[in-house]
């Protein structure tokens, strides 16, 4: 048996890029389901909100269902639309005025470090020519050039992409329709395959990683999204530059949680000092003010206190996802680690409960408990 599974990890580590390279082409050709999938769990929850709105006009339940499922896809085409209709064009405007402004951000940030070197009396003048020999903004501006021409040759990707999309909307759509059959299925093979017991810990340990995700996923895109939005209006309001982008950077980064909001406010900053420091100075306070909100008023509702962790293990959780996985780790970090540490709280204390131990809140030794036999 030993010398079988020698063999196998043999195998395995000697074919290690050709599995790798199999595995990727079976994702890549798996790509609009899985997002369908993807789809499907986001939209599940509005599809059910309504279907529950649409039954209290004593209509059925399949019709209800078929309803819903119509109007939530409606709706989110819809938004989607909306948002590359409103956001698109203006983000490129933004894009635009900063690639042209560039240059004169540049020299400005060289006129601030002179200015600084004269007044602290600090030699500067190797940083300037390094300044000088890379060249930053035309090193910039043929970046931008060179991609905005790339853009333009991927077409074919784009259509690529395109119909990716759609083919993951009309499986999220099957995926939802079909949901009790497709959940049927799936207990069907837990069962064949782990038995009651086991299947019966799978069955629970799923709905509870639904739960977690769905809320924790759903919830925080629902957050950021408020907050770009927030964000893009108030620098409107405060007559700040570059308000879609800006909107756009805090939106993006404020899903990664702990870290998000200083990722994106931070180069916003530094963007405003080369402008207009006084800008730099308001983004600042508005951005505080709004994460204010957003800790105390916004998330807790949305999202609420039902993760069941401490501050400590999100931190914790995000720097771990970061560290292996980058950014996807750090947001998906905080869920994964929820799902760890309740199944290892739960192994624990049906340990304990075997053992007839109780570990009291208030003491450093264990006690043990007493097991009563009593007879009628």
């Amino acid at each position: 048996m030993s010398l079988i599974i020698a063999m196998i990890a043999f195998l395995f580590l000697w074919r290690i890029n050709d599995l790798i390279h199999f595995v990727g082409s079976v994702v890549s050709l798996l790509t609009p389901f899985l997002l369908g999938f993807g789809l499907a769990f986001l939209l599940d929850g509005p599809v059910n909100w309504t279907m529950n709105r649409l039954m209290e006009f004593n209509l059925s339940p399949k019709l209800s269902r078929s309803l819903a499922i119509a109007i939530v896809t409606i709706f989110f085409v819809l938004f989607i639309l909306f948002t590359f209709w409103v956001l698109i064009p203006s983000l490129i405007d933004s894009i635009t005025v900063f690639v042209n402004n560039f240059s004169g951000y540049v020299s400005q940030l060289e006129n601030i470090l002179t200015h600084l070197a004269e007044r602290y009396n600090i030699d500067i003048s190797a940083l300037l020519s390094s300044f000088e020999s890379m060249n930053i903004s035309d090193t910039f501006q043929k970046m931008v050039q060179s991609s905005m021409t790339k853009m333009m040759s991927y077409s074919i990707d784009i259509i690529h992409f395109a119909t990716n999309a759609i083919i993951s909307l009309a499986a999220a759509v099957y995926m939802i329709a079909d949901k009790e059959h497709l959940l049927r299925t799936f207990k069907v093979l837990v069962y064949m395959i782990f038995g009651q017991n086991k299947g019966n810990f799978i069955q629970i340990y799923s709905m509870d990683a639904k739960n977690v995700f769905q809320q924790y996923i759903v919830g925080n895109l629902t957050d950021s999204f408020i907050i770009g939005l927030i964000t893009w209006f108030g620098c409107i309001v405060l007559k700040l530059p570059y308000a879609p982008m800006i909107g756009l950077i805090v939106g993006i980064t404020n899903i990664i949680p702990v870290f998000g909001p200083f990722l994106g406010a931070i180069p916003v900053i530094i963007l405003l000092v080369l402008i207009k420091p006084m800008y730099a100075v308001i983004f600042a306070v508005f951005i505080l003010i709004i994460q204010q909100m957003d800790g105390n008023v916004i998330k807790p509702l949305i999202l609420g206190d039902k993760l069941g962790i401490s501050g400590f293990w999100i931190l914790f959780s995000v720097s771990i996802g970061g560290a292996l996985f980058g950014a996807v780790g750090m947001f998906l970090g905080v869920p994964v680690f929820v799902l760890i540490y309740e199944a290892l709280k739960d192994i624990a204390e049906i340990s304990l409960k075997e053992r007839h131990l109780v570990i009291p809140d208030s003491s450093s030794v264990v006690i043990e408990q007493k097991v009563k036999n009593e007879t009628k």
